[in-house]
């Protein structure tokens, strides 16, 4: 037993307390309630856009296991990795095709305005 959990039962013990009883426990004996519980992320389907350090628009997409999710499927109920990739595989492709279009469309709208810029510099 630590100094620091003796010195509190000492002044249990002080302020008359009897029969103190110490028990370990650790964060799986724990049980938390319904709001408490954390959310474990399985999937990850995430579309970014930024700009690069030579200043070009990039859309990426990042489609992944959440690694909490998955160690947690696996330990609790067996599922393996693969099954969940496998589960997911034809949402990660149909997501892919989306992030594509709406690259797409955010390269034609860029067209658009270079092309509109042009006009409105050749015009002055």
């Amino acid at each position: 037993m630590d100094k620091f959990l003796e010195s509190i039962i000492q002044a249990a013990k002080d302020a008359g307390a009897k029969d103190i009883e110490v028990a370990k426990i650790s964060g799986k004996d724990l049980i938390f309630g319904p709001k408490e519980k954390p959310e474990l992320n399985i999937i990850r389907l995430l579309s970014t856009v930024y700009y690069d350090e030579d200043d070009n628009l990039v859309l990426e997409m990042k489609a992944g296991l959440g690694s909490s999710g998955s160690d947690f499927l696996s330990e609790a109920y067996g599922i393996l990795e693969k099954q969940v990739k496998d589960i997911y595989k034809s949402a990660t492709n149909e997501f892919e095709k989306c992030t594509n279009t709406l690259k797409e469309l955010i390269e034609n709208k860029i067209e658009e305005m270079d092309k509109g810029e042009s006009k409105d510099v050749s015009e002055d």
